[in-house]
Protein backbone atom coordinates (compact mmCIF):
# COMPACT_ATOMS: atom_id res chain seq x y z
CA UNK A 1 0.00 0.00 0.00
CA UNK A 2 1.38 3.42 -1.00
CA UNK A 3 0.44 6.55 0.97
CA UNK A 4 1.27 10.18 0.26
CA UNK A 5 2.29 12.11 3.37
CA UNK A 6 0.62 15.20 1.91
CA UNK A 7 -2.61 13.62 0.60
CA UNK A 8 -3.11 10.95 3.28
CA UNK A 9 -2.00 13.01 6.26
CA UNK A 10 -4.48 11.52 8.77
CA UNK A 11 -3.62 7.95 7.82
CA UNK A 12 0.09 8.66 8.04
CA UNK A 13 -0.37 10.32 11.43
CA UNK A 14 -2.15 7.20 12.66
CA UNK A 15 0.71 5.00 11.48
CA UNK A 16 3.28 7.17 13.20
CA UNK A 17 1.35 7.10 16.49
CA UNK A 18 1.01 3.31 16.38
CA UNK A 19 4.59 2.29 15.72
CA UNK A 20 8.04 3.26 14.56
CA UNK A 21 8.80 2.63 10.88
CA UNK A 22 10.46 -0.66 10.03
CA UNK A 23 12.94 1.24 7.88
CA UNK A 24 13.29 4.68 6.33
CA UNK A 25 15.22 6.76 3.81
CA UNK A 26 15.18 10.44 2.90
CA UNK A 27 11.87 10.18 1.00
CA UNK A 28 10.28 6.90 2.15
CA UNK A 29 9.21 5.12 5.33
CA UNK A 30 8.10 1.48 5.61
CA UNK A 31 5.47 0.29 8.09
CA UNK A 32 4.00 -3.13 8.78
CA UNK A 33 0.35 -3.31 7.72
CA UNK A 34 -0.54 -5.54 10.70
CA UNK A 35 0.63 -5.23 14.28
CA UNK A 36 1.46 -8.91 14.62
CA UNK A 37 4.37 -10.46 12.75
CA UNK A 38 4.94 -12.05 10.38
CA UNK A 39 3.15 -10.06 7.73
CA UNK A 40 3.61 -10.17 3.96
CA UNK A 41 2.28 -6.66 3.39
CA UNK A 42 3.91 -3.30 3.97
CA UNK A 43 2.72 0.30 3.93
CA UNK A 44 5.05 2.68 2.07
CA UNK A 45 4.82 6.38 2.94
CA UNK A 46 6.42 8.96 0.65
CA UNK A 47 6.75 12.73 1.00
CA UNK A 48 6.72 13.86 -2.66
CA UNK A 49 4.77 17.06 -3.29
CA UNK A 50 2.58 17.36 -6.43
CA UNK A 51 5.25 19.43 -8.20
CA UNK A 52 7.74 16.56 -7.72
CA UNK A 53 5.63 13.91 -9.45
CA UNK A 54 7.72 13.42 -12.58
CA UNK A 55 10.09 10.89 -14.14
CA UNK A 56 12.63 11.53 -11.40
CA UNK A 57 10.50 9.30 -9.18
CA UNK A 58 12.34 6.43 -10.85
CA UNK A 59 15.65 7.78 -9.57
CA UNK A 60 14.37 7.86 -5.98
CA UNK A 61 12.74 4.43 -6.28
CA UNK A 62 16.00 2.88 -7.50
CA UNK A 63 18.33 4.62 -5.06
CA UNK A 64 16.08 4.57 -1.96
CA UNK A 65 12.93 2.46 -2.08
CA UNK A 66 14.27 -0.71 -3.71
CA UNK A 67 17.08 -0.99 -1.14
CA UNK A 68 14.53 -0.54 1.67
CA UNK A 69 12.34 -3.30 0.23
CA UNK A 70 15.37 -5.54 -0.26
CA UNK A 71 16.13 -5.28 3.45
CA UNK A 72 12.58 -6.48 4.23
CA UNK A 73 12.76 -9.64 2.13
CA UNK A 74 12.35 -11.72 5.30
CA UNK A 75 8.87 -10.15 5.67
CA UNK A 76 7.69 -10.18 2.08
CA UNK A 77 7.91 -12.66 -0.77
CA UNK A 78 6.10 -10.89 -3.59
CA UNK A 79 7.57 -12.96 -6.41
CA UNK A 80 8.26 -9.74 -8.32
CA UNK A 81 11.55 -9.08 -10.08
CA UNK A 82 13.50 -5.88 -9.42
CA UNK A 83 12.09 -4.46 -12.66
CA UNK A 84 8.54 -5.33 -11.59
CA UNK A 85 9.04 -3.68 -8.19
CA UNK A 86 10.54 -0.61 -9.87
CA UNK A 87 7.65 -0.18 -12.31
CA UNK A 88 4.93 -0.93 -9.74
CA UNK A 89 6.45 1.46 -7.21
CA UNK A 90 6.61 4.38 -9.64
CA UNK A 91 3.00 3.75 -10.70
CA UNK A 92 1.82 3.45 -7.07
CA UNK A 93 3.44 6.77 -6.15
CA UNK A 94 1.78 8.52 -9.09
CA UNK A 95 -1.65 7.04 -8.33
CA UNK A 96 -1.37 7.99 -4.65
CA UNK A 97 -1.45 11.69 -5.60
CA UNK A 98 -5.09 11.85 -6.73
CA UNK A 99 -8.37 9.98 -6.35
CA UNK A 100 -8.75 10.08 -10.13
CA UNK A 101 -6.05 7.98 -11.86
CA UNK A 102 -6.24 9.93 -15.12
CA UNK A 103 -5.67 13.19 -13.25
CA UNK A 104 -2.71 11.67 -11.40
CA UNK A 105 -1.02 10.52 -14.61
CA UNK A 106 -1.67 13.85 -16.31
CA UNK A 107 0.18 15.50 -13.42
CA UNK A 108 3.11 13.11 -13.95
CA UNK A 109 3.17 13.82 -17.70
CA UNK A 110 2.90 17.60 -17.36
CA UNK A 111 5.64 17.83 -14.72
CA UNK A 112 7.98 15.54 -16.66
CA UNK A 113 7.50 17.14 -20.06
CA UNK A 114 7.81 20.67 -18.67
CA UNK A 115 11.02 19.78 -16.81
CA UNK A 116 12.62 18.00 -19.78
CA UNK A 117 11.58 20.72 -22.22
CA UNK A 118 13.14 23.39 -20.02
CA UNK A 119 16.36 21.56 -19.20
CA UNK A 120 16.90 20.08 -22.67
CA UNK A 121 16.16 23.31 -24.50
CA UNK A 122 13.73 21.59 -26.88
CA UNK A 123 12.29 24.11 -29.30
CA UNK A 124 15.40 26.32 -28.84
CA UNK A 125 18.59 26.53 -30.91
CA UNK A 126 21.08 23.68 -30.65
CA UNK A 127 23.52 24.03 -27.78
CA UNK A 128 20.91 24.88 -25.13
CA UNK A 129 20.77 21.36 -23.75
CA UNK A 130 21.60 20.59 -20.15
CA UNK A 131 23.81 17.52 -19.74
CA UNK A 132 23.05 16.85 -16.08
CA UNK A 133 23.14 13.10 -15.58
CA UNK A 134 22.51 12.71 -11.85
CA UNK A 135 18.80 12.06 -12.37
CA UNK A 136 16.39 10.68 -14.95
CA UNK A 137 15.04 14.04 -16.13
CA UNK A 138 18.52 15.42 -16.76
CA UNK A 139 19.77 12.27 -18.47
CA UNK A 140 16.82 11.76 -20.77
CA UNK A 141 16.56 15.47 -21.45
CA UNK A 142 20.09 15.30 -22.87
CA UNK A 143 19.30 12.10 -24.81
CA UNK A 144 16.11 13.54 -26.31
CA UNK A 145 17.84 16.77 -27.29
CA UNK A 146 20.65 14.86 -29.02
CA UNK A 147 18.12 12.74 -30.91
CA UNK A 148 16.24 15.87 -31.97
CA UNK A 149 19.49 17.38 -33.28
CA UNK A 150 20.15 14.20 -35.30
CA UNK A 151 16.68 14.48 -36.81
CA UNK A 152 17.15 18.18 -37.58
CA UNK A 153 20.51 17.46 -39.28
CA UNK A 154 18.89 15.20 -41.87
CA UNK A 155 18.80 17.01 -45.24
CA UNK A 156 15.25 16.90 -46.51
CA UNK A 157 13.05 18.80 -48.94
CA UNK A 158 9.96 18.25 -46.84
CA UNK A 159 9.43 18.05 -43.07
CA UNK A 160 10.43 14.50 -42.05
CA UNK A 161 8.01 12.10 -40.42
CA UNK A 162 9.22 10.48 -37.18
CA UNK A 163 8.39 7.21 -35.38
CA UNK A 164 9.70 6.47 -31.88
CA UNK A 165 9.69 2.70 -31.27
CA UNK A 166 9.32 1.26 -27.74
CA UNK A 167 8.41 4.76 -26.67
CA UNK A 168 7.31 3.70 -23.14
CA UNK A 169 5.45 6.74 -21.71
CA UNK A 170 5.71 8.48 -25.09
CA UNK A 171 7.77 11.38 -23.76
CA UNK A 172 9.95 11.80 -26.86
CA UNK A 173 7.08 11.99 -29.42
CA UNK A 174 5.17 14.33 -27.11
CA UNK A 175 8.22 16.57 -26.73
CA UNK A 176 8.75 16.56 -30.49
CA UNK A 177 5.12 17.58 -30.99
CA UNK A 178 5.45 20.37 -28.43
CA UNK A 179 8.63 21.70 -30.05
CA UNK A 180 7.18 21.39 -33.54
CA UNK A 181 4.14 23.44 -32.57
CA UNK A 182 6.51 26.43 -32.61
CA UNK A 183 8.99 25.48 -35.34
CA UNK A 184 6.81 23.53 -37.84
CA UNK A 185 9.87 21.60 -39.05
CA UNK A 186 8.51 18.05 -38.69
CA UNK A 187 5.85 16.04 -40.45
CA UNK A 188 3.69 13.46 -38.70
CA UNK A 189 5.02 12.23 -35.36
CA UNK A 190 4.17 8.83 -33.87
CA UNK A 191 5.17 6.50 -31.07
CA UNK A 192 4.56 2.79 -30.57
CA UNK A 193 5.05 0.37 -27.72
CA UNK A 194 4.12 -3.17 -26.78
CA UNK A 195 2.20 -1.96 -23.71
CA UNK A 196 -1.35 -0.81 -24.59
CA UNK A 197 -1.88 0.85 -21.18
CA UNK A 198 1.12 3.12 -21.74
CA UNK A 199 -0.06 4.00 -25.23
CA UNK A 200 -3.51 4.86 -23.89
CA UNK A 201 -1.96 7.19 -21.29
CA UNK A 202 0.30 8.86 -23.88
CA UNK A 203 -2.62 9.33 -26.26
CA UNK A 204 -4.77 10.76 -23.46
CA UNK A 205 -2.11 13.31 -22.59
CA UNK A 206 -1.61 14.25 -26.27
CA UNK A 207 -5.31 15.04 -26.53
CA UNK A 208 -5.24 16.85 -23.17
CA UNK A 209 -2.26 18.98 -24.29
CA UNK A 210 -3.86 19.63 -27.71
CA UNK A 211 -0.99 17.99 -29.60
CA UNK A 212 -2.76 17.01 -32.80
CA UNK A 213 0.41 16.14 -34.75
CA UNK A 214 1.31 13.08 -32.63
CA UNK A 215 -0.31 9.63 -32.57
CA UNK A 216 0.36 6.41 -30.71
CA UNK A 217 -0.09 2.74 -31.55
CA UNK A 218 0.52 -0.70 -30.05
CA UNK A 219 3.11 -2.85 -31.84
CA UNK A 220 5.68 -5.53 -31.14
CA UNK A 221 8.99 -4.73 -32.86
CA UNK A 222 9.69 -8.47 -33.12
CA UNK A 223 6.45 -9.22 -35.01
CA UNK A 224 6.91 -10.37 -38.60
CA UNK A 225 3.69 -8.58 -39.57
CA UNK A 226 4.88 -5.37 -37.94
CA UNK A 227 3.33 -3.10 -40.56
CA UNK A 228 -0.10 -4.63 -39.92
CA UNK A 229 0.34 -4.17 -36.17
CA UNK A 230 1.23 -0.50 -36.69
CA UNK A 231 -1.91 0.24 -38.72
CA UNK A 232 -3.45 2.78 -38.94
CA UNK A 233 -0.02 4.37 -38.49
CA UNK A 234 2.07 4.53 -41.69
CA UNK A 235 4.18 1.51 -42.60
CA UNK A 236 7.31 3.63 -43.03
CA UNK A 237 8.69 6.89 -41.62
CA UNK A 238 11.53 9.15 -42.73
CA UNK A 239 13.17 8.83 -39.30
CA UNK A 240 12.82 5.94 -36.85
CA UNK A 241 14.23 6.24 -33.33
CA UNK A 242 14.83 3.45 -30.81
CA UNK A 243 16.07 5.13 -27.64
CA UNK A 244 17.07 2.60 -24.98
CA UNK A 245 15.21 -0.33 -26.50
CA UNK A 246 17.83 -2.92 -27.49
CA UNK A 247 19.21 -3.48 -23.98
CA UNK A 248 15.77 -4.82 -22.95
CA UNK A 249 15.88 -7.61 -25.58
CA UNK A 250 17.51 -11.01 -25.44
CA UNK A 251 20.73 -11.36 -27.44
CA UNK A 252 19.08 -13.52 -30.13
CA UNK A 253 16.27 -10.98 -30.59
CA UNK A 254 18.58 -8.06 -31.29
CA UNK A 255 19.43 -8.55 -34.96
CA UNK A 256 15.80 -9.29 -36.01
CA UNK A 257 14.64 -6.22 -34.08
CA UNK A 258 17.19 -3.98 -35.81
CA UNK A 259 16.19 -5.43 -39.21
CA UNK A 260 12.55 -4.60 -38.44
CA UNK A 261 13.48 -1.07 -37.38
CA UNK A 262 15.33 -0.65 -40.69
CA UNK A 263 12.28 -1.92 -42.56
CA UNK A 264 10.25 0.92 -41.05
CA UNK A 265 12.94 3.49 -41.94
CA UNK A 266 12.75 5.49 -45.14
CA UNK A 267 15.84 7.62 -44.50
CA UNK A 268 17.51 7.59 -41.05
CA UNK A 269 17.52 5.09 -38.18
CA UNK A 270 18.68 6.38 -34.77
CA UNK A 271 19.49 3.84 -32.04
CA UNK A 272 20.68 4.74 -28.53
CA UNK A 273 21.74 2.34 -25.77
CA UNK A 274 23.34 2.74 -22.34
CA UNK A 275 26.97 1.71 -22.04
CA UNK A 276 27.13 -0.69 -19.08
CA UNK A 277 29.65 -3.24 -17.84
CA UNK A 278 26.78 -5.59 -16.90
CA UNK A 279 23.03 -5.40 -17.58
CA UNK A 280 21.11 -3.52 -14.87
CA UNK A 281 18.21 -5.80 -13.79
CA UNK A 282 16.37 -2.96 -12.03
CA UNK A 283 15.45 -1.53 -15.42
CA UNK A 284 14.97 -4.89 -17.13
CA UNK A 285 18.27 -4.77 -19.04
CA UNK A 286 19.32 -8.12 -20.51
CA UNK A 287 22.46 -7.32 -22.52
CA UNK A 288 25.22 -4.78 -22.98
CA UNK A 289 26.65 -3.00 -26.01
CA UNK A 290 29.85 -1.33 -27.10
CA UNK A 291 31.06 0.47 -30.21
CA UNK A 292 32.01 -2.67 -32.13
CA UNK A 293 28.77 -4.47 -31.45
CA UNK A 294 26.62 -1.53 -32.54
CA UNK A 295 28.65 -1.04 -35.71
CA UNK A 296 28.39 -4.77 -36.46
CA UNK A 297 24.61 -4.48 -36.22
CA UNK A 298 24.76 -1.49 -38.54
CA UNK A 299 26.75 -3.42 -41.14
CA UNK A 300 23.92 -5.94 -41.45
CA UNK A 301 21.64 -3.19 -42.79
CA UNK A 302 23.54 -2.09 -45.86
CA UNK A 303 23.27 1.63 -45.20
CA UNK A 304 25.82 4.23 -44.14
CA UNK A 305 26.31 3.94 -40.37
CA UNK A 306 28.10 6.07 -37.79
CA UNK A 307 28.83 5.47 -34.10
CA UNK A 308 28.72 8.32 -31.56
CA UNK A 309 29.07 8.42 -27.77
CA UNK A 310 26.92 10.88 -25.83
CA UNK A 311 25.35 9.72 -22.56
CA UNK A 312 25.57 6.22 -24.01
CA UNK A 313 26.27 4.72 -27.41
CA UNK A 314 24.48 5.79 -30.60
CA UNK A 315 24.18 4.08 -33.98
CA UNK A 316 22.95 6.37 -36.77
CA UNK A 317 22.23 4.64 -40.10
CA UNK A 318 21.20 6.38 -43.31
CA UNK A 319 19.87 4.69 -46.42
CA UNK A 320 22.18 5.11 -49.37
CA UNK A 321 21.18 7.31 -52.31
CA UNK A 322 18.90 5.40 -54.65
CA UNK A 323 17.91 2.94 -51.91
CA UNK A 324 15.63 5.16 -49.91
CA UNK A 325 12.15 3.99 -49.13
CA UNK A 326 9.08 6.13 -49.37
CA UNK A 327 7.66 7.74 -46.25
CA UNK A 328 4.20 6.37 -45.52
CA UNK A 329 1.23 8.68 -45.38
CA UNK A 330 -1.51 8.52 -42.76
Amino acid sequence: MMLSRHRHALLVEGLEQRAEPLDASARFQLYALAETAPTDELVVVHDFKPAEIDNNLGYHVVTELLPLLARQRHRIDSGYSEQDLFERSVGDIVRSMAGNERRAWRLFYANTLNAIQTRAGLGQPAGCSSTTTDDFVGLFGAIYRFALDLIAALPTAAPPTVLDVATCFGFFPLLLARADAATRTLGDIAGCDLNPALMAMADDYARHDDLASVRFGVADILAEDLERELAPLPARFDVVTALHLLEHLEFAQTEPAVAHLWRLTARRLIIAVPLEATPDPRYGHRQVFDRERLLALGRTLGGRCEYVEYHGGWLVCDRLAGKQGRSGQP
